[in-house]
């Protein structure tokens, strides 16, 4: 996802390190966690309703279908009937 090397994160830690404190940097690190453990759940159950959302419109197309063929079926036999 991201494309963070050793270099990077170690810059970032020690940023961290003397803006927050040893004292609030765990805690941080914590509710960091958690918020991004949300947004990975939120992102995947959106992904997950779009392609259900998706396999119901190829449902319904194919459900469209059928009947129109149910009904050209049935209007030749009705029509062989006369």
């Amino acid at each position: 996802m991201f494309d963070f090397g050793f270099w990077e994160l170690a810059l970032v830690l020690i940023i961290s390190l003397i803006v927050l404190g040893p004292e609030r940097l765990p805690i941080f690190a914590s509710q960091l966690g958690s918020w991004l453990k949300k947004i990975k759940d939120f992102a995947n159950n959106v992904k997950t309703n779009i392609e259900n959302e998706s396999r119901m419109s190829d449902l319904k197309k194919i459900i469209d279908e059928q009947k129109e063929e149910l009904s050209e079926i049935k209007n030749t036999i009705d029509s062989d009937e006369k």
